[in-house]
């Protein structure tokens, strides 16, 4: 699968293609990799309109749009996951939603003054005044609590991706972390309205599990009645919603004898 990650920050994966958000820039990529199809994935209304654009002056036979409305880190973990070898670019989204599903993202902010979800309470937004303190935001769970030494990244996953702002909001905040990063991401925009913040994302268990997981799925995937491609949910090169596969006998199918014993048909 080729992906091409519009408006991905630097420490990316290095076997995704970046581009910059512009449709120039877009264009210029796709040139350069050969033929194929490619995956377009995106994060931001910017960038998405880029995508389309770009689908519709090269043309949607071989680019499939990618959207994830998700955290920068927690992106980088997806993006991760969809260039592992062996898989076809239909298989995006579900790859993406199940590696998304096992992704655990927190960030620790100066301020939560501007925060607009998760909400916080009008005593946390009102402590955003004073100075030195630090808030740990939960988005997964919905919540904002005051930084007491502790992020709550999980140790078990064998990913872990992190960004921040130039200037720390804790002295040392790379000790908040289970152990050393695998990647830092550089020049990430920041998604929390602070003037200093850190975010982190991991993944539970393996990545290779979580992709493996989706993958092993796609013989219930259904064709997309337009392109061809199995696909689940909505095909990403066609727009278009699949019909979810059809599941039971077939029409003509012979039903099982009755007088056979039991225990005949049955793997134990």
């Amino acid at each position: 699968m080729l992906v091409v990650a519009i408006g991905a920050p630097d420490g990316t994966h290095p076997a995704v293609r970046r581009s910059g958000p512009t449709l120039a820039a877009v264009v210029a990529t796709l040139a350069g990799l050969p033929a194929g199809d490619v995956v377009l994935a995106t994060r931001d209304e910017h960038a998405r309109r880029v995508a389309r654009a770009a689908r519709l002056a090269i043309g949607p036979e071989r680019l499939g749009l990618l959207h994830i409305d998700t955290h920068v880190t927690a992106w980088a973990v997806v993006l991760a996951g969809l260039v592992t070898g062996g898989l076809t670019a239909s298989s995006a989204r579900a790859v993406a939603d199940v590696v998304l599903a096992r992704v655990t993202t927190r960030a620790l902010v100066s301020s939560v003054a501007s925060l607009e979800s998760p909400t916080p309470t009008f005593r946390q937004h009102a402590g955003s005044l004073l100075p030195r303190t630090a808030f740990v935001v939960d988005p997964g769970r919905g919540t904002v609590g005051r930084f007491h030494e502790k992020l709550g990244i999980p140790s078990g996953g064998d990913m872990l991706v992190v960004a921040g702002s130039a200037k720390p909001v804790v002295p040392g905040a790379a000790d908040l972390l289970p152990r050393p990063a695998d990647a830092e991401l550089v020049g990430a925009e920041p998604g929390w309205h602070a003037a200093r913040w850190f975010e982190a994302s991991t993944i539970d268990g393996p990545l290779s599990w979580a992709v493996a997981s989706a993958a092993s799925a796609s013989h219930h995937w259904s064709a997309c009645e337009v392109c061809g491609r199995a696909a689940t949910g909505t095909c990403i090169f066609c727009d278009i919603a699949v019909r979810p596969a059809r599941t039971g006998l077939p029409p003509h199918a012979d039903l099982p004898d009755q007088r056979q014993p039991e225990h005949q048909g049955v793997i134990s």
